[in-house]
């Protein structure tokens, strides 16, 4: 076994990728994410309206790529914050878009905390999990690994579809009139926050990001211990660790929070990731989970401070 252990050792020592450009990061990352062609068909089609104390929720569905349909929630806050910024809730594993909104689960209803103080939220149900898991997964929690793994013989992955449908909702707010002028932010828990990265990697639409419960050297999470398989992108250690991968947002503002007790991306590694990159940090107490008593309000302001530059004072 320890023949093993060498060899995997010595293809991660020996990775390529530290004297690649940027640019060249950013084409080689796409490559390995699979390619997927957006739909032609950019209008969301809203299917219900509900009103609460301080927002509304607007329920739609949008087609993505070939014959998928991405149902989203849009959260309306009836006070908007100056600016009117938006910010894409990317949900982690459980059991769907719902958690982003319960204030009991490891989500702390992160995406109901933001349109109380004022942003558009836009709450997309990623693939494989909720009302998007694979008829023969039923029963199980979510479908990642049976969507992932049969993506993964044609060449392409679960991350890039996640990507490409997140991809083509910012599409659609950026030639929506209400919308159009307004700065988008992401913020990505867990599994989520993989594709908050991948995607403020690869479209600078995205202004600002947080990464939450996320963000960890790939050899101390990934590496260390068995993890999902959307986790798993062809080729990714050769584009670039955790730092390389992170650099990719910059110079745009990137936000990690970790709590001390996290053991799926330890809080101790994200320190490591983030030494020699220009984010903000914060490790709280607690365990694999949004906290967002930094994260909310710094994700906010650097939106506003963006939408200034649209014409908002």
């Amino acid at each position: 076994m320890a023949d093993v252990d060498h060899y995997l050792r010595t293809l991660y020592e020996g990775r390529p990728s530290v004297s690649m450009s940027k640019e060249k990061r950013i084409f080689a990352l796409k490559q390995a994410l699979g390619t997927f062609v957006p739909s032609d068909q950019s209008e969301g089609i809203r299917i219900s309206c509900r009103q609460y104390d301080q927002y509304s929720e607007e329920t739609f569905v949008i087609e993505t790529t070939d014959c998928l349909r991405m149902p989203f929630r849009m959260l309306l806050p009836h006070t908007p914050a100056k600016g009117e910024p938006i910010v894409l809730a990317l949900h982690g594993h459980g059991t769907g878009a719902t958690e982003a909104l319960e204030a009991g689960s490891s989500h702390r209803g992160f995406a109901k905390r933001l349109v109380k103080q004022g942003c558009i939220v836009v709450l997309p149900e990623l693939i494989g999990f909720g009302a998007r898991k694979k008829s023969s997964d039923e029963a199980e929690n979510n479908s990642c690994f049976s969507i992932a793994s049969e993506l993964l013989l044609y060449g392409k992955t679960l991350a890039g579809l996640r990507v490409c449908e997140t991809l083509h909702l910012v599409n659609w707010l950026n030639t929506h009139p209400q919308f159009m002028k307004s700065s988008i932010g992401v913020f990505g828990f867990s599994g989520g926050g993989l594709i908050a990265l991948l995607l403020a990697a690869t479209d600078e639409r995205i202004q600002a990001t947080v990464l939450s419960g996320f963000g960890a050297m790939i050899k101390d999470s990934v590496l260390a211990r068995r993890h999902c398989l959307d986790n798993y992108i062809p080729g990714l250690l050769t584009i670039g660790e955790m730092p390389e991968l992170l650099a990719l947002i910059a110079p745009r503002p990137l936000f990690i929070e970790s709590g001390d007790q996290d053991m799926l991306f330890p809080s101790s590694s994200v320190q490591e990731a983030t030494k020699q990159e220009n984010v903000m940090v914060h490790l709280f107490k607690g365990l694999h989970e949004v906290n967002g008593e930094e994260s909310i309000p710094w994700l906010i302001k650097q939106l506003q401070e963006r939408g200034e530059g649209n014409g908002y004072i």
